[in-house]
């Protein structure tokens, strides 16, 4: 029993660290470093997570976030403030958390996402979280244009963990389709923030 724990655990690892990966294949290529700090952090943080069956004390909470972020912090083509809400219900699948969450910038571009999300606790009050999946993006009038409604966003947080009743968290994240929506085009774009959670549940 305790070998198939294992097997599935590996499994979670593969999955979970190939979906945040996904789009670093074409970005590698085009020198965007932005998908090698993700991908660093997510094998040192999910990998020692679930096969060390290290604690996740807030698994069976769901959680509200709010927080603001500078959009293309890196690029510095098109910069923007954004008004980010994420929420994670209190389900779990070998402690991969599924969120939902939507950003308006101020801008006017408008995006949605759709991700699994592991955290990684260091003792009581100390947190990281590792999350990417799907999301769609609309660009407006004034908002950077990514190649693709389509993209995948991946990013990481850190930051403090209050009780049990809230966390504030410093975030990295980046958007690109990688190439995989558009060949000739995939600027992609990073955005680095703030936010502040609590349990609702």
């Amino acid at each position: 029993m305790r070998r198939a724990r294992s097997g599935v655990r590996v499994l979670a690892v593969i999955l979970f660290v190939t979906i945040a990966l996904a789009g670093a294949r074409s970005d590698v290529a085009g020198q965007d470093p932005a998908v090698l700090y993700i991908g660093g952090f997510a094998l040192a943080s999910v990998v020692p997570s679930l096969l060390l069956d290290w604690p996740g004390l807030d698994t069976q909470r769901s959680m509200f976030k709010a927080g603001f972020a500078r959009f293309d912090a890196l690029d510095r083509e098109n910069q923007a403030w954004d008004l980010t809400f994420e929420f994670q219900p209190g389900l779990a699948w070998h402690r991969i958390k599924p969120l939902v969450g939507m950003s308006r910038n101020s801008d006017g571009a408008t995006y949605t996402w759709f991700a699994g999300a592991l955290d990684l606790h260091v003792g009581e009050h100390l947190i990281a979280n590792i999350n990417s999946g799907p999301a769609f993006y609309f660009p407006g009038d004034s908002g950077k244009v990514l190649g693709s409604f389509g993209v995948l966003r991946s990013g990481f947080e850190v930051g403090v963990r209050i009780a049990d009743v809230a966390r504030t968290t410093l975030s990295f994240h980046h958007m690109s389709h990688g190439k995989l929506m558009n060949p000739n085009w995939n600027p992609g774009t990073e955005t680095i923030g703030m936010s502040f959670w609590w349990t609702v549940g």
